[in-house]
Order: structure tokens, then C-alpha cells, then sequence
């Protein structure tokens, strides 16, 4: 149980897990602009074109059912403009990231390489142990 909890406080505290509560928080507010966008600017122009007065307001009556077209084209235009946004975001973090010339694998090599030196240091100091206490028991 303590290296679940463990295991636990260390993914919390991770740095991707904070980046990726940003982005979600980010995402929530770019989501509730895009809303805005499609249902006070983009669905009255379609409206106009359409004839109705408010585009989301469009339902297909079939029996006691209301199939409400509108609104879910509202939907798909706003998912489809998230996912266009998200898309140029990503296209953009990818050519910085190539412009700095840095990729992911780059941070694995100089892990191994901290490593590689750590372990070097750790095996002289050994090796250096070794030697004063053989030279301390003559």
C-alpha cells in the first residue's frame, strides 16, 4: 500500500501531470469560446441563409420525438473548429520543438548519460574505498 501512495504523490507531482491539467483547464476555455463563436457569430450567418431565425432552433418534429438538427450541427461545427485549433497548436509546438533542434530522444540520451556518469563516480569511490581501507588494515 505505501508504494501505491508513493507511486501516487509522485505521479501528482510530476510535471506532465500539472501540463496536462493546464491544458485541460485551457481546453475547457478554449471550448466555451468556441461555443460562443459558433452560436452568436458563425449559426445566425447560417441562419440567415437557411431561413431560420436561429439555426439551433431547428428541430425535426418525427411523433412525440424532437430531433434537434440544429443543435447538433451547432455541436459538429464547434468540434470540428477544436479539433482545426488543437491541430495548428500541436503543428506549432512540433516546429518550435524542431527549430530548437531538441527531440524527446535527446532528453533520454542525457538521462543515460547523467547516469552513465553517476555510475562512473559511484565505481571510483568504491574503487577509492577499497584502496584506503586495504591501505589503513597494512
Amino acid at each position: 500500500m505505501k508504494s501505491f501512495i508513493k507511486e501516487f504523490r509522485e505521479f501528482i507531482t510530476d510535471g506532465n501531470i500539472i501540463d496536462m491539467a493546464i491544458a485541460f483547464i485551457m481546453g475547457g476555455a478554449l471550448q466555451v469560446l468556441l461555443k460562443a463563436l459558433v452560436d452568436d457569430i458563425f449559426m445566425p450567418i447560417i441562419g440567415i441563409f437557411t431561413g431560420a431565425v436561429s439555426f439551433a432552433d431547428i428541430v425535426w418534429q418525427v411523433g412525440p420525438a424532437q430531433i434537434k438538427i440544429g443543435s447538433f450541427i451547432s455541436a459538429a461545427i464547434t468540434f470540428v473548429l477544436t479539433g482545426l485549433i488543437i491541430f495548428i497548436m500541436v503543428k506549432a509546438m512540433n516546429k518550435a520543438r524542431a527549430l530548437t533542434g531538441k527531440t524527446d530522444d535527446d532528453d533520454n540520451a542525457d538521462d543515460e548519460t547523467e547516469l552513465a556518469v553517476l555510475q562512473a563516480i559511484r565505481d571510483e569511490l568504491a574503487e577509492q574505498n577499497k584502496i584506503n581501507t586495504h591501505v589503513k588494515s597494512n
